[in-house]
């Protein structure tokens, strides 16, 4: 009885852990190139978007004036600025003309990506340690010769986080999950929610479209991270004589 319980809860910390690591390394490989932002810009109508609302904005004018090359430099400083706590927020202009510096972001939006910075801040202290629990996990895989698991245990062991997520993106639809979570993440008298017409941040990042493009991008990335982990693995057990499962 206790085997039948400990193999899939071993199945379990496995792909759970495994998964952590891949969405770390998709997490460092994506902000490495600003999450793609230049081509999202181009092709989910970001451009668009800002010349219809960016004249409509009630806290700054001339964003509409700016290029894409400056557009991505902002989206590249706001990036570095919530992965180093926030540092340099307010010091993000945009020029709609020449030897013209406007401050990006008011205090509303600096004080959210300021809640922003700070919960990352608390993943990049949490992702070490989910590592080097991967790290052991893997190698008492390797001391103790334990097979890995195929797709269809690792897939059956996370059947019920799989099935609910899907329920709730289906029934509720991925929007109000993305701000549901926002409401339970971020402090309730910390805004969140910016209109375009109120927010350079939100148009220019047409929130929250671009999020689910990156998302999925991150998740895709997870996978093949995920997969080629777990390839590796096999690789190395099959070359000890280790049985697959």
């Amino acid at each position: 009885m206790l085997a039948k319980l400990v193999l899939p809860l071993r199945h379990l910390a496995y792909s759970t852990l495994c998964l952590i690591t891949g969405l770390y390394l998709s997490w460092q490989a994506l902000l490495g190139v600003d999450f793609f932002y230049g081509f999202w810009h181009d092709n989910i109508g970001i451009a668009e978007t800002i010349a219809e609302t960016g004249p409509e904005n009630r806290y700054r004018v001339g964003f509409e004036q700016t290029d894409r090359a400056q557009r991505i430099h902002i989206f590249h400083q706001i990036c570095v600025a919530i992965t180093h706590q926030g540092e340099g927020l307010k010091d993000i202009t945009y020029s709609p003309r020449p030897n013209t510096k406007i401050p990006l972001l008011h205090r509303a939006e600096i004080v959210h990506l300021q809640d922003v910075a700070n919960l990352i801040t608390l993943t990049q202290k949490i992702a070490p340690y989910a590592i080097t629990l991967w790290s052991i996990l893997i190698a008492l895989f390797l001391v103790k010769r334990w097979p890995l698991p195929n797709y269809k245990q690792i897939l059956a062991v996370n059947s019920v986080l799989i099935a609910g997520l899907a329920v709730a993106v289906i029934s509720v639809g991925w929007v109000e999950v993305f701000y549901a979570a926002h409401r339970w993440i971020f402090p309730d008298d910390h805004q969140w929610f910016f209109f375009y017409q109120d927010s350079l941040m939100s148009m220019m990042m047409q929130a929250p479209d671009l999020f689910l493009y990156i998302g999925i991008t991150m998740l895709c990335m997870a996978i093949m991270f995920f997969v080629s982990l777990h390839l590796g693995l096999k690789l190395l057990n099959q070359k000890r004589g280790v049985k697959a499962t």
